[in-house]
């Protein structure tokens, strides 16, 4: 399995955000996390589809976590951005295919570990 930008920046963005309770501009995560700004900007819209950023508009608007970080599990951040970490991508293959099974447990561990980190603690 290979995640794409848009999942590590936007982990990394989230981080950023999770380290402050007062809204943070895109621009500013942008700078300091060496991003595009429109890039950021499409992440953050399936972010906050998902529920798990608010924005707020104004001079001292911006982005904020919907909930608090310990509650947000990387995997959720990842489905978001990604969908569903269950996707098999196997061309041409049956359900019955000899394979399948290790393609399916491989996926159910990525998800358990995915899903066993919060936000939190990945703040340093």
């Amino acid at each position: 399995m290979k995640f794409s930008t848009r999942a590590e920046y936007g982990l990394r963005a989230i981080v950023h955000l999770a380290k402050t309770t007062k809204p943070v501009s895109l621009a500013s995560i942008a700078k300091k996390e060496g991003l595009s700004l429109a890039y950021l900007e499409r992440i953050f819209a399936k972010l906050k589809k998902a529920e798990l950023v608010k924005s707020f508009k104004g001079v001292k608007g911006g982005y904020v976590l919907a909930k608090p970080a310990s509650k947000v599990k990387v995997a959720q951040i990842i489905e978001a951005l990604e969908g569903s970490v269950y996707q098999l991508h196997c061309p041409d293959c049956k359900i019955s295919c000899c394979v399948h099974p290790v393609w399916t447990k491989l996926y159910k561990q990525i998800y358990k570990t995915l899903n066993s980190i919060s936000l939190k603690s990945l703040i340093k």
